[in-house]
């Protein structure tokens, strides 16, 4: 077996004793809370991961999410390619909301980017800010992985 095979078949094997989830993507699980409401989230910190997304995928159950994790804070743009369904994109800055893209659907075309670099950026269940009266300027607080290289 090829050393990096060995390496990561180490890891995963550790994970659940260092306290470590992970989804069936392969993705790492953490929670999340935003104004006190909480989500567990995929943690997607490389390129390949934050290209492909929720992409595919048929549906995002409540309280589930998925974070974007960058290395440093960008206006970084994201669309709604080959989405199944729709979502909130929250924009998050030092610990707080700073703007909220809702109910994007499936069929909207185009980007959309934050109003301030951001560091963070989660996706919701399309609806997810309004049901929780989510506004730019809540608190949210995360337990971060190291973010991938």
């Amino acid at each position: 077996m090829p050393l990096p095979l060995i390496l990561a078949a180490a890891f995963l094997a550790a994970a659940p004793a260092l306290g470590q989830e992970f989804a069936a993507s392969g993705n790492l699980l953490t929670r999340l809370t935003i104004k006190n409401v909480p989500v567990t989230v995929e943690v997607v910190s490389t390129p390949e991961k934050r290209y492909l997304g929720l992409s595919h995928r048929q549906e995002l159950p409540e309280g589930k999410g998925m974070l974007f994790l960058f290395n440093q804070a960008g206006f970084y743009s994201f669309c709604m390619r080959d989405m199944h369904f729709p979502i909130d994109i929250i924009w998050i800055a030092g610990g707080k909301v700073a703007g909220i893209d809702p109910k994007l659907s499936p069929d909207d075309r185009g980007t959309f980017s934050p109003p301030v670099p951001v560091r963070l950026v989660l996706e919701v269940p399309g609806g997810f800010a309004d049901r929780h009266g989510i506004n730019v300027g809540d608190p949210v607080s995360v337990k971060l992985p190291a973010v991938g290289k």
